[in-house]
């Protein structure tokens, strides 16, 4: 055979393919969701930010949204986004930081209270001045975040919440020192949150 290792590819293809097709009927619903007593575990919700960089003294707001589904026990999946677009003294307005990221998340209900732990990789955008003729102004990162908070619920379906992210966006070379280093932003985010349950 010519190629050997692209049949030994195709086989180890094939295999997982027929494993997975195998298990799908173990994944089938056992009872219809309408009848479970709707015991959706997702939610999702929107509210404002406040960040503070660690390149300088540099403190600026933005609009945060976030989803969660809960999937076993309070171990669950989450969604965010966050930025510092607005406000802040000089030189803070020339900074742009925006990220999206994911991760797992662990929540526990106690009463009408929902401590929570999370632990993130995204995709974030950093803006920065330099000199007028300089063409390295943006700079974008795969990044990683951890932090926590609560929910509480108001009422209803609503519950108001407080989050804490510590963000790390690596090997960012900054063009005073001409060095590569981890900027770590970190800022709270309150809002409300729409629960499905």
């Amino acid at each position: 055979m010519i190629y050997p290792e692209l049949s030994r590819m195709r086989l180890r293809v094939l295999a997982v393919v027929m494993t997975f097709s195998c298990c799908l009927p173990a994944m089938a619903q056992v009872r219809p969701e309408a009848s479970s007593g709707g015991n959706s575990k997702v939610s999702f919700g929107a509210g404002v930010d406040y960040w503070r960089g660690d390149w300088g003294k540099l403190e600026r707001y933005g609009p945060a949204a976030w989803a969660v589904d809960e999937l076993w026990h309070g171990l669950g999946v989450t969604a965010e986004g966050y930025s510092m677009m607005a406000g802040g003294a000089e030189p803070a307005p020339a900074y742009k930081f925006f990220v999206g990221q994911g991760g797992v998340i662990y929540v526990y209900h106690w009463h009408r209270l929902a401590p929570y732990a999370k632990g993130e990789f995204g995709f974030g955008g950093l803006s920065f001045p330099h000199k007028t003729t300089a063409t390295y102004v943006h700079d974008t990162r795969v990044t990683w975040a951890m932090g926590g908070g609560a929910e509480y619920k108001l009422w209803s379906h609503f519950w108001l919440r407080g989050d804490y992210t510590y963000e790390g966006f690596p090997d960012f070379l900054s063009p005073v020192t001409l060095q590569h280093h981890t900027l770590n932003p970190a800022g709270f985010a309150a809002g409300v949150s729409y629960h499905l349950r």
